[in-house]
């Protein structure tokens, strides 16, 4: 008979003890870690190189090549306007969220809504984080769109200034992990791998233990116990001391030889770069990266990681991409103080084509061409023109159709 204790949604086996109180298993919980300060993560973004590049990798993927914006399809250009965008989402992954404090002159104080048709200028854009903010007041009618989340949030007070207000509508929110609840800021990403980093740094600390001292010294003396029991310990403990730290494969060791003997087991390294991969394997997983652009490159002998994983991490960047999007589009629309204008934002291609790949891509566009020229569908100066009109090879192809509406528009 099951008693309340019992789990009633778990297989148990009455002859093994599987699932019952006999199984060891059973006693496995989680346990909350203890949540990392503002401060600590600061420092363990500075001095962990491993922790900075699981910060850095995706932002700076994201932007590598930049992106174009056009407002009303005209190319907009404000200088430093991507270093901006890669400070807040470098923080947000470090501290768990950062916003880009547009400071919009709209003749209003900033513990107002922003009104963007009176928005004259914006004099800066300042990245935040939850070390400079904190909640003060949440939108609490359940009939608004806004209902729960913060309205008002309080810049903490410095050593030369008081406390400053700012109404939401005046920053643009970047979040390093989904948040869950909004009177509370989002962990850093750093909080729920941090088992995993301290792991994967004490796994690699005792491999470099065990590289600088491969073996250990057994000190063999005679009439050890009654030297011990007498007053001669310490100077037992001192010779001891000197041999350990006098030995080495350049250095001799003088020994007694009627009452001392010294030898020297060595450790055995097998297994252990397996051990090694096998923890940057688990590590990549908790930060969701391929281990060849976690680590740099990919171990040797490990097959887990190629192409195919760099391809998808690279469908993980993109979709973060589109999430940016219309914080972008937000923020230009601040700036162009017009909350109607039509803002495009694009980003170059992640992948990029070897030289080879090329190469390979333009003799199957030149056969098809080809193929194009033999069944009539275009013109030989429709191809030259498509393909090579702005100097470098295009893959695009506009057939005579095209080409006519083009002409007319022109004409027009």
């Amino acid at each position: 008979m099951l008693s309340l204790t019992d789990r009633n949604d778990s297989w148990h086996n009455l002859l093994s003890g599987l699932g019952s109180g006999r199984d060891k298993a059973t006693y496995a919980h989680l346990r909350t870690n203890h949540i990392l300060s503002a401060e600590y993560l600061e420092q363990l973004y500075l001095h962990d190189d491993i922790a900075a590049r699981i910060c850095d990798l995706v932002p700076y993927e994201m932007l590598r090549q930049g992106f174009s914006i056009t407002v009303d399809e005209n190319d907009f250009v404000r200088p430093n306007l991507s270093d901006v965008v890669r400070e807040a989402l470098v923080k947000a992954r470090i501290f768990g969220a950062a916003f880009i404090y547009v400071g919009a002159d709209d003749a209003q104080q900033q513990d107002m809504p922003l009104n963007i048709k009176r928005v004259r200028d914006v004099r800066f854009l300042n990245v935040l984080t939850t070390k400079d903010l904190s909640h003060q007041r949440f939108y609490d009618d359940p009939n608004s769109e806004h209902y729960g989340s913060c309205e008002l949030y309080r810049l903490k007070a410095s050593t030369h200034k008081a406390a400053t207000t700012i109404h939401e509508s005046r920053l643009i929110p970047f979040f390093g992990t989904a948040p869950l609840d909004h009177r509370h800021f989002p962990p850093s990403v750093l909080q729920r791998i941090y088992p995993v980093l301290q792991q994967f740094h004490s796994a690699w600390q005792a491999t470099s233990h065990l590289m600088s001292d491969a073996a250990q010294g057994i000190f063999k003396l005679k009439g050890l116990h009654s030297a011990m029991s007498s007053n001669r310990s310490e100077d037992l403990l001192k010779r001891m001391e000197l041999v350990d730290m006098s030995r080495s494969i350049s250095r001799s060791i003088i020994l007694d030889a009627e009452d001392e003997d010294f030898r020297r087991d060595t450790y055995g390294f097998a297994g252990v770069p397996e051990i090694l991969e096998k923890m940057m394997l688990r590590l990549a997983a908790a930060a969701r990266m391929p281990v060849s652009l976690l680590m740099g490159q990919a171990p040797a002998g490990m097959n887990a990681t190629g192409e195919s994983d760099t391809r998808f991490f690279y469908d993980q960047v993109k979709a973060e991409q589109e999430a940016l999007k219309p914080k972008i589009a937000r923020l230009i629309k601040i700036i162009s103080g017009n909350e109607e204008t039509d803002v495009g934002v694009d980003f170059p291609a992640l992948w990029q084509m070897t030289e080879r790949e090329k190469a390979e891509l333009r003799r199957m566009e030149a056969e098809t061409d080809r193929i194009y020229l033999q069944e009539g569908v275009l013109l030989p100066e429709e191809i030259a023109l498509k393909r090579f009109s702005d100097g470098e090879f295009s893959i695009d192809v506009t057939s005579r159709a095209e080409l006519a509406r083009s002409e007319r528009s022109n004409d027009e």
